[in-house]
C-alpha cells in the first residue's frame, strides 16, 4: 500500500476486490431504493382514497321525491306527469356506492347494477342508463374528487363525489340540465364509508 500525503493508496489485489465489493453493495442499495420510492410514489398517486365501499346516509341526503315534484312542479300539465316518470327513472337514491380505480380505468358500481367502467384520464364510453336510454359517459379523478359525466341527446347529468378529509363520507352532488326542463335539478346525496 502507497502513501501520498498521509492517505492510504489501494493498491494490492485484496484492497481492490474490497473496494469493488463496496461499490457493488452501494450500487445494489442505491438501485433497491429506487425501484422502492418509485413503485410507492406510484402507489400514492394511484390510490385517491376513494377506493372502497359507501351505503347511503338518508338523514343527511336530500329528498330526491321532493326535488322531482318541485321540478316536475314548475312544468305545463301536459308534460308534468311524462317527466315526473322520467326523473324518477333517471334518479334513484342508490343505497350503495362501489368505487375502485387503476392507473387506466375507473369502476363505479350502485346498488345490484352492472358496473360503469371507463378510461381513469376522462374518455367517454357508450353506457345504458338506468331508463334505458344509450349516453356518453365519462369519469375522472382529481384528489379527493371524482367527476361523472352523462350525456345525451336529452341533456346532461354530473355526479360530483367528494371524499371528505378522514376518509369516512362520500358526498355525491347531482346536477341535471335538459332543454326539456325549465330549471336545472340540483340534489345531494351521502354515502358512509363501510370499507
Amino acid at each position: 500500500m502507497k502513501t501520498h500525503d498521509g492517505i492510504s493508496l489501494v493498491t494490492g489485489p485484496v484492497q481492490k476486490m474490497a473496494m469493488t465489493n463496496f461499490v457493488s453493495t452501494l450500487c445494489l442499495v442505491l438501485l433497491c431504493s429506487a425501484i422502492f420510492l418509485g413503485s410507492s410514489t406510484l402507489a400514492a398517486a394511484q390510490d385517491s382514497g376513494l377506493d372502497g365501499t359507501y351505503i347511503l346516509d338518508q338523514a343527511d341526503s336530500d329528498n330526491v321525491n321532493e326535488v322531482i315534484e318541485d321540478a316536475a312542479g314548475k312544468l305545463n300539465f301536459l308534460t308534468r306527469d311524462i317527466a315526473r316518470g322520467r326523473l324518477r327513472k333517471l334518479n334513484p337514491a342508490y343505497r350503495q356506492v362501489v368505487i375502485t380505480s387503476s392507473p387506466n380505468e375507473i369502476s363505479v358500481t350502485v346498488d345490484n347494477q352492472q358496473p360503469l367502467r371507463t378510461p381513469a384520464k376522462g374518455a367517454p364510453v357508450a353506457w345504458v342508463g338506468p331508463d334505458g336510454e344509450k349516453v356518453k359517459a365519462s369519469m375522472q379523478v382529481a384528489g379527493r374528487r371524482l367527476a361523472q359525466t352523462f350525456t345525451s341527446a336529452d341533456g346532461r347529468r354530473v355526479n360530483d363525489y367528494t371524499l371528505s378529509s378522514d376518509g369516512r363520507k362520500l358526498t355525491m352532488k347531482v346536477t341535471e340540465t335538459s332543454p326539456q326542463l325549465s330549471q336545472t335539478i340540483t340534489y345531494k346525496q351521502v354515502y358512509r364509508r363501510v370499507s
